[in-house]
């Protein structure tokens, strides 16, 4: 049995010298257990807190400085200097191309992997934007991918990601946080019609910021499993926020308990993750 994971979905913050305005300003979530979240972890404590091994993560960008996110990278560098990494960083996906074109260069980094631009609620709109067709083909030439989050209940901007996913076959794209369901009929029909495309994969994640019962999680994943296959679905932590819920070893022993074999364990915590983002 393999005891080695990748967790692709990670936040670390460095609360001293980055912004995190949606974190630290005057509006942050109304989030239980948010002093968990809002304090400082470094990598060595994360491995330290797990059973697994932790044989690399995925920093996903966290509003260090969205005016300028090569800041972000420059500092994981720093931060991550012991663990193997990939990072995701910010571009905003709606943008003038040039513009897009021009926040793409300034943020170079040899962790770069992908972008996310978060495109929850009304702001799911944005997707629909020719500029984000053209922009998403400027990640594909680039040979980085887009980390969707959206609500695939929105039969709207499903339709359009999936187009954008027949149009652009040499873009990976994948989808934050199981696609964020609340009402389990339209979310498997979103499901159903994403998963015909090979280059979509989605991350299994995001629960504690979703009002859904233990079995209704255990519905979610076996019907990606059956839909998107063993090899496009993926474990993630969503590290530190998956503290309103639980700690981060009791997370992974969760999604392990949910595997009927070893192999789809081992392939969607680790081989999965070592695949679509090369840490």
């Amino acid at each position: 049995m393999s005891m080695q994971i990748i967790d692709p979905h990670v936040h670390f913050f460095n609360l001293a010298e980055g912004q995190y305005s949606w974190l630290q300003g005057e509006n942050p979530p109304a989030w239980p257990n948010l002093k968990k979240i809002k304090k400082p972890t470094s990598a060595e404590q994360l491995v330290k807190s797990i059973d697994f091994e932790l044989a690399g993560i995925v920093h996903i960008e966290a509003g260090f400085d969205n005016q300028s996110p090569i800041n972000e990278l420059n500092w994981l560098s720093s931060h991550l200097k012991n663990l193997p990494f990939k990072a995701v960083s910010y571009n905003q996906i709606d943008a003038p191309t040039e513009q897009f074109k021009s926040a793409l260069n300034a943020q170079a980094h040899s962790s770069l992997c992908g972008i996310r631009d978060i495109t929850e609620g009304t702001d799911a709109k944005r997707l629909l934007s020719a500029n984000s067709f053209k922009n998403l083909a400027v990640l594909s030439n680039n040979q980085l991918h887009f980390e969707a989050q959206f609500n695939i209940e929105n039969s709207d901007i499903t339709k359009q990601v999936a187009y954008y996913a027949k149009q652009l076959p040499q873009l990976q794209i994948i989808i934050n946080h199981t696609g964020l369901p609340s009402d389990l009929a339209t979310w498997q029909q979103g499901v159903e019609l994403l998963a015909q495309h090979n280059n979509i994969a989605i991350k299994f994640s995001g629960f504690e910021l979703l009002h859904f019962t233990k079995q209704q999680q255990v519905t979610c994943f076996n019907f990606l499993l059956n839909h998107f296959g063993e090899q496009r679905v993926i474990f993630a932590s969503n590290f530190p926020v998956c503290q309103i819920n639980t700690s981060y070893n009791n997370l992974w022993h969760s999604y392990k308990s949910m595997c009927l074999n070893n192999n789809i364990w081992h392939n969607l915590s680790y081989a999965n993750a070592k695949h679509y983002y090369q840490v």
